[in-house]
């Protein structure tokens, strides 16, 4: 392990500092070299010469496609620095091992198989450097009978049953917003790279890190699987149109909506007292949890019309005041301009040198009430060839220009 010349005084006092990532992932383990990156760990992404195809996802900075501009792109890989390499060519594939040779860990997101007959698999890598780390993100594990399937977030996210909880009884069902399959199989897989690296420490050899979308999205559906596999009782949906629940519904107010999630006996009788005792409400059969579900319809319409005076935050502050469990439903800009995720330090200003301020948003954990940040913005293509060929690996400028005209960089 040794501390990349690149790394700040900030950085290195978090968590993996100096430990060195050659990120190769695919869409699917984006999240994961993030949360490494904002970790500390010197993370190098290894782009195809022209550079990651998500440099042109949409949308753009200022509405202006370009491979520095992706929101996306940027977002992603912000503390990273980039090299261009060709993994199709020998050269390719002989300067990655030597790159391997001196990391602590190596991200990929191939089918399984496919690194393994290029000769970059975690056998051919564990020869070369017996500490190196190999995670490996994709659909369905390195074995198994779908091992060798092709599949999207979407996909792991129907597949590991969350899908079918989402939406009304009866209906299709939902699409979750976001990328959640992607997402938790990266926390989970930065995680065990982490153990894997700590076990390092007495064990001295690296591990292969194996992580399905498939299995780490069941895990979303918290304890669907558990209760199924002991009771054999099929997980159901609680519909929203039909305010089931005990006082556990969206309302609306003066500005959006909230969210009112009210089961204890003290919350609900604080809740009556709030919105001043009416006698329909006091009658103690409602001290009963279950003639309260049962009668929904009663009390939805006194909590209705009283919140539907009041904004969101007006509901919540006094919401918290009264230690009742209600919560406003926020969007984006929302989330962003609330003065407790500015004091948190979620929000860091970077300027890029082509798509100018942007606005980073980190990983969301502190470590010694640090909150994540910024080192350096999103590389552009192959911006740090020279400083990892010459300075690193020891290529001379004109070897450098050689093994681009030839397409190898």
């Amino acid at each position: 392990m040794s501390v990349p010349a690149t790394a700040s005084p900030r950085s290195a006092q978090r968590p993996l500092a100096g430990y060195r990532v050659l990120d190769l992932a695919g869409p699917s383990g984006l999240h994961c070299a993030k949360l490494l990156a904002d970790m500390g760990a010197g993370v190098l992404r290894v782009e195809p010469p022209g550079g990651d195809p998500g440099r042109r996802l949409p949308p753009f900075v200022g509405g202006v496609p370009g491979p520095d501009r992706s929101l996306s792109f940027l977002h992603y890989n912000t503390n990273k620095r980039s090299i261009t390499l060709n993994l199709g060519t020998q050269d390719g594939r002989a300067i990655l091992r030597e790159l391997a040779k001196t990391a602590d860990v190596l991200l990929e997101t191939e089918r399984p198989g496919v690194l393994d007959a290029q000769g970059l698999g975690y056998a051919a890598l564990s020869a070369l450097n017996p500490r190196i780390v190999v995670a490996s993100i994709t659909p369905f594990g390195q074995t198994g009978p779908w091992r060798d399937y092709q599949a999207t977030d979407i996909a792991a996210f129907a597949l590991g049953n969350t899908m079918a909880l989402s939406g009304e009884p009866g209906e299709s069902p939902l699409q979750a917003p976001g990328e959640l399959a992607y997402g938790i199989t990266g926390a989970y897989a930065a995680y065990a790279i982490s153990l894997a690296l700590f076990h390092r420490l007495t064990s001295g050899r690296g591990q292969h890190v194996d992580a399905s979308l498939h299995e780490c999205a069941v895990h979303i559906a918290g304890y669907a699987i558990p209760n199924y596999s002991h009771t054999q009782v099929k997980p159901f949906r609680s519909s929203r149109k039909e305010r089931g629940g005990d006082v556990y519904n969206l309302y609306r107010c003066k500005d959006g909506h909230v969210l009112l999630f009210i089961l204890p006996f003290e919350q609900w009788k604080r809740m009556v007292e709030w919105l001043g005792n009416p006698p329909e409400l006091t009658d103690p059969v409602f001290e009963d949890v279950v003639f309260r579900r049962s009668n929904n319809d009663l009390i939805y319409p006194h909590i209705a019309a009283f919140c539907a005076r009041f904004t969101k935050q007006e509901l919540y502050d006094e919401g918290q005041r009264r230690r009742i469990g209600i919560s406003p439903v926020n969007r984006p800009g929302e989330f962003l301009d609330s003065p407790h995720v500015r004091e948190r330090g979620m929000l860091a200003p970077v300027e890029h040198p082509t798509a100018g301020p942007y606005t980073y948003f980190g990983a969301g954990v502190r470590v010694n009430g640090e909150p994540p940040h910024a080192d350096r913005p999103a590389p552009r293509i192959g911006e740090h060839n020279a400083a990892v060929y010459c300075d690193e690996l020891g290529f001379t400028p004109a070897e450098l220009q050689r093994l681009a005209a030839i397409g190898v960089i």
